[in-house]
């Protein structure tokens, strides 16, 4: 009866004594988020957020100090002596701390009101209140897995990182399959991981800042603390009253060593997966992961003997990685060769912006905070995607040609690229993209011209010229707004010779543009991110074009810079 009854007296006698750490928490927050930007006139957000840092430092110490006892044997067992049960001491701690941590809390927002800052800085608090109840959760399961408090610590930050650790794996294993199989990207299959598979926006709340709080949230917070709370019981229930060293159970001790001796060679592989070859890169990650796996035992073992039990871990671990990576390769090679069939595309994009490409589907499921249509975020990008069934038939049949060959030919005055991107986004709502690594040739070879009829069959279509040239193609864009042009003499850039209607203009630049540049197009232009028209490389230029639309008088948004020279007959005759 008396284990049952002395919860409340202990918890009370556990939070009077904090009352030392109370006192300087408020000394330190008030101090932080009032006093120093009221004396500096600095800004009050910055020093919001800074105390909120703070408040996580404060509370991990405090944790870490509470559940020290587990770190001393003389301690351990004078607890463990106590008509208390081990469990119910971490319990009334977690309590405690918990009382504690929203105190601070409190404080925090007291700072918020008092001072002119925007309130919308409390929307961290859906993410913040689940981060500091892991934190005191992951703390005392850390203490009591660990030997030693500054271990401790230090395994709260690797468990509260774990899905963080276990990402950057998976991203090891996708810059493997990127140079395996062809045309598959890594950036491309880790941000549809994280978006339809490995939700971390979820896992860390860090969706809720922006929204509002959903049953998800209300749901999986209660489940993730829960399972932490589950590890801690079991783990409680297996320690023993001894010490072995920095981690005290065996099993956790293998998992932290191989998870992490796998974060440096992914980080080499990552970091260096477009400067060298794969097999050179997978021979240094093979060694790199067997020194840090040695050196990580060593250390939390104490000891440079290496066991059998830990190499055979080990062993078995990257047995494991190599079957999860050869799976991953050998579903990716029934896709190597994918090229969907145009009827069933509803919008298809050739060229080389993979990170504006992996957006898109976030702006048209109503991700992106830009209040704008499509063609103006396409805009914005120099994106051109194709919904016409030529222009996706074309995008097909050059992307069959890429698969089969992986050079293209390019003029020495050209920016080399190496990176072809395709993209189709299907009428059943999936999304195809892959991204091709191609070798720049300046000898032009057979399977080169047909890359470039190809491109050229694209890049001279209508579709094409409405969204590049927009402000002289596309008439629903043209039409209600004020466009001008401002006329430059190249010989003196400083001095604006003419301002005039961009109307007077449109029709002999569309004449000029279409008899210069696109008549002749390559593959190698296609490449090129918001390919400009062929005479602004030349070195005879007599004009320089600005186009802009006029808002108001005061404001103006300028549009595109054209340099002329006398290959643009019409529009330099009427200038001249």
């Amino acid at each position: 009866m008396e284990k049952k009854n002395n919860f409340m007296p202990l918890l009370i006698y556990s939070i009077k004594e904090k009352k030392n750490w109370v006192l300087l928490s408020t000394v330190i927050i008030f101090l932080t988020t009032l006093v120093i930007p009221y004396i500096l006139r600095a800004d009050n957000e910055f020093f919001i957020m800074f105390g909120i840092f703070e408040l996580f430092v404060l509370i991990l110490i405090n944790c870490l100090v509470d559940n020290s006892f587990l770190h001393n044997e003389s301690k351990l067992t004078y607890y463990m002596s106590k008509p208390v049960p081990l469990s119910r001491q971490i319990m009334i701690n977690i309590v405690a701390n918990t009382v504690f941590t929203v105190y601070l809390l409190v404080l925090i927002i007291v700072s918020v009101l008092i001072q002119d800052v925007d309130n919308e800085i409390l929307r961290v608090f859906k993410m913040l209140i689940p981060w500091l109840s892991a934190i005191i959760l992951l703390s005392s399961l850390s203490s009591v897995l660990s030997g030693n408090t500054l271990m401790a610590g230090a395994i709260t930050i690797f468990n509260f990182c774990l899905p963080l650790i276990i990402l950057l794996v998976t991203m090891f294993i996708f810059t493997i399959l990127e140079n395996v199989v062809i045309g598959f990207s890594a950036d491309v299959l880790n941000d549809y991981f994280t978006k339809n598979i490995y939700k971390l926006d979820y896992l860390y709340f860090t969706r809720y800042v922006d929204t509002s709080i959903d049953l998800v949230y209300i749901l999986l917070l209660p489940i993730i603390l829960i399972f932490i709370g589950l590890l801690l019981i079991r783990f409680i229930k297996r320690r023993k009253n001894e010490n072995t060293g920095f981690i005290v159970f065996d099993g956790f001790k293998y998992f932290v060593a191989v998870l992490a001796c796998l974060i440096i060679p992914a980080s080499f592989s990552i970091s260096f997966s477009r400067y060298t070859g794969i097999g050179s890169r997978l021979v240094i990650s093979a060694l790199l992961a067997i020194l840090s796996y040695y050196i990580i035992t060593a250390f939390i073992e104490k000891s440079f003997r290496i066991s059998k039990s830990s190499i055979k871990v080990f062993g078995v671990s990257m047995v494991l990685f190599a079957a999860v990576t050869g799976t991953t390769i050998l579903v990716a090679s029934h896709y190597e060769n994918m090229v969907p069939r145009p009827e069933d595309v509803e919008m298809a994009y050739a060229g080389n912006q993979i990170w504006s490409v992996n957006s898109v589907d976030d702006f048209l499921e109503g991700g992106s905070r830009e209040d704008l249509s499509f063609a103006e975020w396409k805009r914005n990008r120099g994106m051109i995607i194709y919904d016409d069934i030529d222009s996706i038939e074309a995008i097909t049949d050059l992307h069959k040609k890429v698969l089969k060959d992986q050079t293209y030919y390019i003029n020495p005055d050209y920016y080399e690229t190496d990176s072809f991107v395709v993209a189709y986004w299907m009428k059943d709502g999936t999304a195809i993209i892959r991204d091709y690594r191609l070798t720049p040739e300046t000898e032009f070879e057979k399977d080169h011209e047909g890359k470039n009829e190809t491109a050229n069959k694209l890049l001279s279509s209508y579709e094409y010229k409405k969204q590049r040239y927009y402000y002289l193609y596309d008439e629903r864009y043209y039409e209600g707004r004020s466009l001008y042009a401002k006329v430059r003499s190249m010989k003196d850039y400083n001095t604006v010779i003419e301002e005039i209607d961009l109307n007077e203009l449109r029709d002999m630049l569309k004449e000029d543009i279409d008899n210069l540049y696109f008549d002749d197009t390559s593959f190698a232009e296609l490449l090129m991110n918001n390919m400009r028209s062929k005479p602004i490389v030349e070195n005879d230029r007599g004009y320089l074009v600005e186009i802009y639309e006029k808002i108001s008088d005061e404001d103006m948004v300028y549009l595109e810079e054209l340099y002329l020279n006398k290959s643009f007959v019409s529009t330099f005759e009427n200038l001249n």
